[in-house]
């Protein structure tokens, strides 16, 4: 997950990047962050999708963490929003742009460390999950997380982001009926997550754990475009 700290003060900048690498540590994370010393900064690189997270300070030189918000709310009414501050003055204003939380400076680790295990909690809770059965053990991935799944007669082999393969016995066709638009069949009994496809040919899918699928040359023009088709809609939703 990425995440910004947002924040005109160095030193407050450091110490939350270092209780996030913390936390990440702690739980197993792959975290990666991005430090802006204002609004206007993280303004500027920001599109919807961008961050997991936007940790943002309300006293700021230019624009206010509060009006910041606003801006994004404007193009991203998903994204985690915790705001840092210290003073209770903005609370009301800080929820009327759907913050997340609201923590009070000086504050410990443990307030980032909350912070996020709530955040953690509510994707978990609103991520759309397959379950299934591998080696004598119960597993649920998150959608996002499932990179392709293949057929292997009454069998299904499940591949994730890192390349990581489950065997389950489970039909493609019963998986198809938990899945999104994300989704796209590129041949009889082999169905790719769009978002980890690198690269398509009329011939070869190749994904972004390294691996490849291959593609009929008949039909490989119309599936390619379907996948060009799908890139060109999230770009215009960023």
């Amino acid at each position: 997950m990425r995440i910004a700290a947002v924040d005109d003060s160095a030193a407050e900048r450091g110490w939350l990047l270092s209780a996030l690498k913390e936390y990440a540590a702690m739980h197993g994370l792959e975290l990666e962050t991005d430090a802006f010393s204002s609004g206007e900064a993280l303004l500027a690189a920001f599109h919807p999708l961008a961050f997991s997270v936007i940790f943002l300070d309300i006293y700021m030189d230019g624009m206010t963490g509060v009006e910041t918000a606003r801006r994004i709310r404007e193009r991203d009414d998903a994204v985690p929003i915790v705001f840092l501050t210290t003073s209770e003055d903005h609370r009301p204003e800080a929820f009327s742009v759907f913050a997340t939380d609201y923590l009070i400076k000086p504050c410990a680790p443990e307030a980032v460390f909350r912070a996020m295990d709530h955040i953690l909690r509510l994707r978990t809770d609103r991520e759309p999950r397959l379950s299934f059965s591998f080696d004598r053990q119960d597993h649920s991935l998150r959608l996002s997380d499932i990179a392709s799944l293949e057929a292997d007669g009454n069998y299904l082999v499940i591949t994730d982001q890192k390349g990581r393969r489950y065997r389950t016995r489970m039909t493609l066709r019963e998986a198809e009926s938990r899945l999104d638009n994300r989704f796209l069949r590129i041949i009889k009994g082999v169905v790719v997550n769009m978002d980890h496809v690198v690269q398509m040919t009329e011939a070869v899918c190749t994904m972004s754990a390294g691996g490849t699928l291959p593609m009929h040359s008949r039909n490989g023009r119309d599936v390619r475009q379907k996948w060009l088709n799908y890139k060109f809609a999230r770009i215009r939703q960023g």
